[in-house]
């Protein structure tokens, strides 16, 4: 990233913002893996079980690291490709490192159920709260984006289009996740596999969205 200018505002600093933010993202993907039970003495005997038993926390694990690899290569683009920042960009982020930070918990909620999910009120709300954490966090960092757009932050000769298009698709992906959250309520034991889903939805969304100049190549 290019040096600070002297005449930047106290608190919007972009290399502080964005090294802050690394630094809480890198703390969240690392404390997704904590989550997961590890096997006791007693389980030894019986490790495949065990490990077996621990599926949806697993899964939940993946699912989650790459939402979260995502976001943090969402936001280092965004941050390289604008001029300056404003106050409401970086309120913004309060939300985004909030809920990135909450989804180890996220996991565990839903590895207690996850062995034997249904559709009753532990395991709507297990779903459920990952689905609308992860939601969050997507929808928040598309709002980054998209503030960068309104407010003209990016820096000149920007692909401007490109960031168009980047915005729609994360508010395509966390809308999405927002849909499945509320899905919970009929669907919980089908909702972790809509999640596999995302990438498609994402794909589609580019698809739709990007600049006709790349609909000619």
């Amino acid at each position: 990233m290019a040096t600070e200018t002297p005449d930047v505002p106290a608190g919007l600093s972009r290399e502080r913002v964005a090294g802050f933010t690394d630094a809480i993202l890198a703390i969240a993907i690392t404390l997704l893996v904590l989550e997961i039970p590890r096997p006791g003495a007693s389980d030894i005997p019986e490790l495949a079980a065990f490990l077996a038993s621990q599926a949806g926390s697993f899964f939940a694990f993946v699912i989650t690291f790459l939402v979260l690899w995502k976001v943090w290569r969402a936001h280092h683009t965004l941050f390289d490709k604008i001029e300056r920042l404003s106050r409401p960009l970086v309120a913004a982020h309060l939300p985004l490192l909030i809920f990135a930070v909450l989804l180890p918990y996220g996991i565990t909620v839903f590895g207690l159920v996850s062995d034997d999910l249904k559709q009753d009120t532990a395991g709507v709300l297990a779903v459920g709260l990952l689905a609308a954490n992860v939601a969050v966090v997507l929808l928040t960092q598309a709002l980054l984006t998209s503030l960068v757009l309104r407010q003209r932050l990016y820096r000149p000769g920007a692909d401007v289009a490109g960031l168009r298009s980047d915005a729609r698709v994360g508010w395509a992906i966390g809308l999405y996740w927002a849909a499945t959250a509320v899905g919970c309520a009929w669907i919980a034991p089908i909702v972790p596999y809509l999640w596999i889903a995302s990438p498609g939805v994402g794909y589609l969304a580019h698809a739709l969205t990007r600049p006709p100049t790349e609909h000619r190549r």
